[in-house]
């Protein structure tokens, strides 16, 4: 049930963002969606989904807003592995590390893409990547705040406190 979730999760993300969150872009950065749900799945919940939001999500992104298919797929999947390594080597998702991951990762895949989109095709005059980043990264970590207490209580709820505690 959770990977079916997450492919669906990805696609109805997918399209908001290649509809919705382009006319609310301020200063020409929008939010990754995407990226922060599958970079808050796969620090909260598991790999496996953030796979599914990062891979099904960048193809249906790319598809929409005609970019070479895969670019977008292939820097997801990048930014839900750095978050998984964040992941495992703190002890488990905190808050803060959830947040600060998604608007790092959010703000270094703006870049990214840009990047890429301008070495496949060729950058317009007066684009430049690293602009990008801190409004990125900013509307990431806002986005990431207000979805990360989501998963953060089902998961304490569905698996308890992960700390030793003492049997009695």
């Amino acid at each position: 049930m959770g990977l079916l979730l997450a492919a669906v999760g990805a696609a109805v993300a997918a399209l908001i963002q290649s509809s919705i969150l382009p006319f609310a872009a301020a200063g020409g950065a929008g939010l990754d969606l995407v990226l922060v749900l599958a970079v808050v799945w796969t620090m909260t919940v598991g790999l496996e989904g953030g796979l599914i939001w990062a891979f099904l999500g960048g193809l249906i992104i790319d598809v929409l807003l005609m970019r070479p298919l895969g670019l977008t797929a292939f820097v997801l999947l990048l930014a839900v592995g750095a978050a998984w390594v964040v992941g495992r080597i703190s002890p488990r998702a905190f808050y803060p590390v959830v947040v600060a991951t998604a608007a790092i990762t959010a703000g270094i895949a703006s870049a990214m893409t840009i990047v890429l989109i301008g070495a496949l095709r060729g950058l317009p005059t007066g684009v430049e990547p690293l602009a990008q980043v801190v409004p990125s990264g900013l509307l990431a970590g806002l986005a990431a705040a207000a979805i990360a207490p989501v998963p953060l209580i089902i998961r304490r709820r569905r698996f308890g406190d992960e700390t030793e505690r003492i049997d009695w």
